[in-house]
């Protein structure tokens, strides 16, 4: 678990190799998709990451500890000159200590107390909404609206092919308490399921649980041919799942965590369905709903019609 951490990095008693001007800071792999378009557009940046789960997907380093004196040697380690934040990384000493030039991108309003406190440190602020820019304004005027970066899909192929037996569908980005829901709705539909968890130290929680409802489970990396659910035990190939699925479910979207990104399997023109739970992605939501590939299921029970119906009569 510590070695997950990268304390050694975190405190810089192991110091970065390389440096850059721009310094690109994202939480997890999440972010870094939303701004993957973006960041190949500069010849040469350093990318920092927060989450462990990132560890070895992108990025060059984890972010110091976010104390005073290591996020200033961290700045002339790397030499940046420019720092460009992703959405809702809002860090008191990395925005109040370092002197590079701050943007922030795709971002949006939340009305909590760091963004009142640590918005009037950007240089730039580039909001999704027009509504999001107003209400940022009262912190900061330096604001710009963009629309949301998620609508810059990028995809990279992985070569990843699974042998057809029946539709399949893959629930992306899943968080605890809902993998129960969408297995529960699926089971006796005689259909194959990826399960694309967002936690990846959940993996034997999550096959103990998907045992319940299905007999052949196993982590993706192990599938064998006569599987029924496969739980995701690497990350990186969600989208090249969403390539191959019949139907996606977008997690974050059935408890109250706010959704994540819904636009990711419509790239592939696949039928997404989602929760009531959309505060996070409500301009993702509209979008689809408008191209009738969005799909709102408030219930385990709207969610095994909606699945019924969209196998039968797919949009």
């Amino acid at each position: 678990m510590l070695r997950d951490l990268e304390l050694k990095k975190r405190l810089l008693i192991e110091k970065p190799k390389r440096g850059a001007k721009v310094w690109f800071h994202c939480a997890s792999v999440g972010e870094y998709n939303t701004s993957k378009a973006l960041i190949k557009e500069f010849k040469d940046v350093f990318i920092t990451y927060f989450s462990p789960r990132a560890k070895g997907h992108f990025g060059d380093f984890p972010l110091p500890l976010d104390l005073p004196f290591l996020v200033r040697k961290f700045e002339k380690l790397i030499g940046a000159k420019f720092l460009i934040v992703v959405e809702r990384e809002l860090w008191p000493s990395l925005l109040k200590f370092t002197k590079s030039k701050k943007v922030l991108i795709n971002a949006y309003h939340t009305g909590d107390f760091l963004e009142k406190k640590l918005l009037k440190e950007f240089e730039l602020i580039i909001v999704r909404t027009q509504e999001d820019g107003e209400k940022l304004k009262r912190f900061n005027d330096r604001v710009r609206v963009c629309g949301n970066l998620k609508f810059v899909v990028s995809y990279e192929p992985k070569g990843i092919n699974l042998e057809k037996k029946g539709p399949l569908i893959v629930a992306g980005s899943t968080r605890e308490g809902e993998e129960e829901i969408i297995l529960s709705a699926l089971k006796g539909l005689n259909v194959r399921v990826i399960l694309g968890i967002r936690h990846l130290e959940r993996l034997r929680e999550v096959l103990n649980l998907s045992r319940k409802y299905f007999k052949r489970v196993y982590p993706f990396s192990e599938r064998r041919g006569d599987w029924e659910v496969l739980v995701l035990d690497r990350m990186g190939i969600l989208m090249e799942l969403y390539r191959i699925c019949d139907l996606a479910i977008v997690g974050g979207t059935f408890v109250p965590v706010g959704g994540h990104n819904l636009l990711e399997p419509a790239y592939f023109k696949k039928p997404v369905i989602f929760g009531k739970y959309t505060f996070k992605v409500k301009d993702l939501e509209d979008f689809l709903i408008k191209k009738g590939l969005g799909f709102k299921a408030n219930s385990k029970e709207e969610l095994k019609i909606l699945v019924k119906n969209l196998l039968k009569n797919p949009p």
